[in-house]
């Protein structure tokens, strides 16, 4: 497999979380229950998954590489993506801040997990829009196959020292789960 085809079969397993994340807002908004449990494991993957190991991927190896070969013409767009990784740091960790106290939901943290689900939904959809459009595009013109693949290996190792290849299995098998529940 090659670097950025991980990145892309990345994107559709976080995408498949913001599926999930918008039904259980959905559910929320409408007011029935979710199962607290249910989005804490969300938030897990939003934490671990989308910015550990995706966004480590993107930010420690795919855009200085890509900086070092493409200089200026990525440096502006590099910018807006570690900007919009920051804000979605933000709001998973508001996400997180409305389950961290309570066994159920109330109606204050069911109106922020509403508010910052919605909001990391839009965020990482158009945030996607630019990698898959954009960024990815640029990185498998400009990169060898060597290099690609290079950055594959980068990222296999980044999954082992920063989360665990158990870890990472048992997210996607998590998510998966909640998919069957809410999709």
């Amino acid at each position: 497999m090659m670097g950025i085809e991980d990145l892309r079969h990345e994107h559709d397993e976080i995408s498949l979380m913001l599926d999930v994340l918008g039904r259980i807002c959905e559910r929320l908004d409408s007011g029935e229950n979710v199962d607290p449990v249910h989005i804490k494991q969300l938030n897990d993957f939003m934490v671990v998954f989308v910015d550990g190991c995706h966004h480590g991927k993107e930010e420690e190896f795919l855009f200085p590489k890509l900086e070092s070969i493409n200089g200026e013409e990525s440096k502006k767009l590099i910018e807006v993506l570690i900007a919009e990784h920051k804000v979605g740091r933000e709001y998973a960790s508001a996400i997180g801040e409305a389950l961290s106290h309570h066994e159920n939901i109330g109606s204050g943290d069911r109106s922020k997990i509403i508010k910052y689900g919605e909001n990391y939904i839009k965020l990482l959809a158009q945030h996607f829009d630019k990698e898959n459009k954009v960024l990815f595009t640029m990185a498998e013109k400009k990169l060898s196959a060597k290099e690609n693949q290079e950055l594959f290996e980068e990222f296999e190792v980044l999954v082992k020292e920063k989360v665990g290849m158990d870890k990472y299995k048992q997210l996607d098998e998590m998510l998966h789960q909640l998919a069957d529940i809410y999709l």
